[in-house]
């Protein structure tokens, strides 16, 4: 497989035995014999080079992505030293990390991340992962936590959306007949109405999403209010795609930690853990609006996994 893939990526088999070291008669010779096994010509033989049959192209697809498959999994299981292997939760993956990744990319040209965006909680005994992010309410026993910001949801829409519900009357009524948007689980509409003391509004109605980020998409086309983190939608208030629909926010006693195992960590995953750190307290400071808080007294030894559902994320 590795001669067929080299052969084909260069076109050449001359310039495949140069790249792994033997003659070009051992090439032609692996080619032959993996032609005769499969039953079809992989090749077509030019005078100065090699060009891939149909059949090739559909083999080449193939090789290349499970060679590529084997050498990672095989990095998985001992990681190169200027590697980081982290599993984090969807929406923090997709609303927060991926626009600030770049930053330590300029940073740390040289180092890689490599993200498996998972809900699964990992054991880090067992699985190959050298940090991880996660949803809770208390953080994780036997592991190093911290937190990187509590969760904080406000009331969000577009700009349409508030002007043609919210701009023209009183706020009270006009939550009544608001459109809200709601995660399955955990869904904070309920707390967050009461919170504020409106009354007549009915905080289970709306339109219902399997996923934070459909919530937001939906906000972000007119659709409805969504409740979501400060922190996930940062660059639509700085660009004013979505804007607030009311300025109280709820904390849900939950938040997002960064967490890892007691061990001598690696120092490229050193540098990833601090930048983190780092770029959390460094990050846009959101307006200071009037808050209520969803706190309860929890249950269990500090460090427990929170007994809430995850954020599905």
């Amino acid at each position: 497989m590795r001669v067929f893939e080299a052969a084909a990526r260069n076109a050449s088999f001359r310039e495949a035995a140069a790249e792994l070291f033997v003659t070009p008669g051992a090439i032609s010779q692996q080619v032959r014999l993996l032609e005769e096994h499969l039953g079809v010509p992989l090749f077509e033989r030019l005078p100065r080079a090699v060009r891939l049959t149909t059949g090739g192209q559909v083999f080449f697809s193939a090789v290349t992505r499970h060679l590529r498959g084997i050498a990672q999994a095989a990095e998985r299981l001992k990681p190169r030293a200027d590697t980081v292997l982290l599993t984090v939760v969807p929406t923090f993956a997709s609303r927060w990390l991926m626009p600030h990744l770049p930053h330590f990319t300029q940073l740390y040209p040289a180092l890689q991340v490599r993200m498996d965006a998972s809900l699964a909680l990992v054991d880090f005994d067992r699985e190959p992962f050298d940090l991880g992010i996660r949803y809770s309410q208390s953080g994780y026993l036997g592991l190093e936590n911290h937190l990187l910001f509590s969760e904080t949801v406000v009331p969000l829409c577009s700009p349409s959306y508030r002007e043609a519900q919210f701009a023209h009357q009183d706020p009270a009524h006009a939550w009544k007949s608001a459109r809200l948007l709601h995660e399955n689980v955990p869904d904070f509409w309920p707390q967050w109405i009461a919170g504020v003391d409106f009354t007549g509004v009915d905080a289970d109605a709306g339109l219902y999403f399997s996923h934070g980020l459909l919530v937001l998409s939906a906000a972000i086309e007119g659709q409805g209010v969504a409740l979501q983190p400060l922190e996930f939608v940062e660059r639509e208030l700085a660009s004013g795609t979505l804007v607030l629909a009311d300025e109280r926010k709820l904390e849900t006693g939950r938040g997002y930690y960064l967490v890892w195992p007691r061990r001598e960590l690696r120092p490229a995953v050193e540098r990833f853990r601090d930048w983190v750190i780092a770029e959390i307290q460094s990050g846009t400071q959101l307006a200071q609006l009037p808050a209520f808080s969803n706190r309860a007294p929890s249950s269990g030894s500090k460090g427990s996994p929170a007994p809430a559902p995850h954020r599905p994320a």
